[in-house]
């Protein structure tokens, strides 16, 4: 339990305050819309404000159950992180990933009603939805998890 304790703050706190600082910076350094090209044809910083979830799913759902689906969730992974059997670092660092970019896009959603978007990768015309952070490190920890829990099986 300390180790998973342990893990879990090492995790949590850089990644929720890097991916709050990057979006207060895109905020206050980038106009809505506005873009900053970094490698030609294939990588940009962006602004967008994004009223849905991870990558733009579920955009005009409403906020109050967009916040409760996240703390639900947030919820339900951290007792599920710190009541498993499962003791191996990757299901640790795989949930407090999870976790940290969970909470991190709530708080925005909270205080600012959207998330902060900033990450726009392509190849030339064709775009992955743009993304943050926070939704890096929910994706990469969903992967870790899905590796952890067939490891354990």
């Amino acid at each position: 339990m300390k180790k998973k304790l342990i893990i879990f703050n090492v995790i949590f706190i850089p990644i929720v305050l890097l991916d709050q600082l990057l979006k207060d910076f895109i905020n206050y350094r980038i106009p809505l819309t506005g873009k900053i090209t970094v490698i030609n044809h294939y990588f940009n910083i962006v602004h967008i404000d994004n009223t849905g979830v991870a990558f733009g799913f579920m955009s005009g759902y409403s906020d109050v159950f967009l916040i409760f689906l996240t703390a639900l969730i947030i919820g339900a992974i951290t007792y599920f992180l710190f009541k498993a059997k499962i003791n191996s670092n990757l299901f640790a660092i795989s949930c407090s990933l999870i976790i940290s970019g969970a909470f991190s896009n709530l708080l925005s959603r909270i205080f600012q009603k959207y998330v902060i978007d900033f990450l726009d990768f392509h190849i030339f015309d064709y775009h992955w939805p743009s993304f943050n952070l926070a939704d890096s490190s929910v994706v990469v920890g969903t992967i870790l998890l899905f590796i952890s829990v067939i490891k354990y099986i």
